[in-house]
């Protein structure tokens, strides 16, 4: 349950093009509640200028005018024609849907985009294993109990079926521990299982402490963190527009 954005120490960024500017912030700030790097531009001329300074782990652009010349120019050069393009589309869309079946787009979105839509493109066209569950960065205070005490620290990222805990006393895998989770008024109980282990012998970018699975979760606490997620993705994000001087 480790921070799945880093690779070699780096964060991985992604490229959003959109000519509109709501469209445009709103998918950035999702990605980066993801725990991603984000660079945006509304042209595609730009777009191509950051392909050119970095290739991007994935680029998200438009249907329309500004994302199909975009879409042209990476299919035309060489050095980004195995970057993948994911597209955004205002509605149903044959011509996009042929496309993706003929392995051209790398996944199809639709607007307003889901943030668990989003979750599983982005898992399908860059991920060697992909995951079926959102996972997203927290600071959330919590504490391990078992037999021989109690460990107090925090939970770093966040699933609704597992946790990473930061630690430098990991327990053994597979054994188990009963959880407490504070989610600001919240307090949540329930036993989790040692899935992994993680030290900072494993390299200097790794965050020490035990990937844990959550066990025979209530259904109640369940509903109760897949909320606090969605809620997670959603701060920040509010529509906005030219008004407040964006073009």
């Amino acid at each position: 349950m480790s921070e799945p954005a880093l690779v070699s120490g780096q964060k991985r960024y992604f490229l959003v093009v959109d000519s509109d500017w709501n469209d445009r912030f709103t998918l950035s700030m999702l990605l980066q509640q993801f725990g991603y790097t984000v660079a945006s531009t509304n042209s595609a001329r730009e777009g191509v200028e950051f392909l050119c300074v970095a290739p991007p782990a994935a680029v998200f652009a438009e249907a329309v005018s500004v994302g199909a010349e975009l879409a042209e120019r990476l299919k035309a050069d060489a050095r980004f024609r195995d970057v993948p393009l994911i597209v955004v589309a205002n509605g149903q869309d044959p011509i996009l849907e042929e496309r993706l079946q003929r392995g051209e787009l790398a996944g199809l979105l639709r607007t307003p985009v889901n943030p668990e839509e989003v979750y599983h493109v982005i898992q399908k066209a860059i991920e060697k294993g992909p995951r079926e569950n959102i996972r997203i960065p927290t600071a959330l205070p919590a504490e391990l109990r078992y037999e021989s005490g109690a460990t107090r620290g925090f939970v770093t990222v966040l699933s609704q079926y597992g946790m990473f805990f930061r630690t430098l006393e990991p327990r053994p895998m597979m054994s188990r521990a009963a959880v407490s989770i504070s989610f600001g008024d919240h307090m949540v109980d329930l036993n989790a299982d040692v899935l992994y282990i993680v030290s900072f012998e494993q390299g200097p970018f790794c965050e020490p402490g035990m990937g844990m699975k959550f066990v025979n979760v209530a259904p109640e606490v369940s509903a109760l963190i897949r909320f606090f997620i969605h809620e997670q993705l959603g701060a920040g994000i509010i529509s906005s527009g030219p008004a407040m001087g964006q073009a």
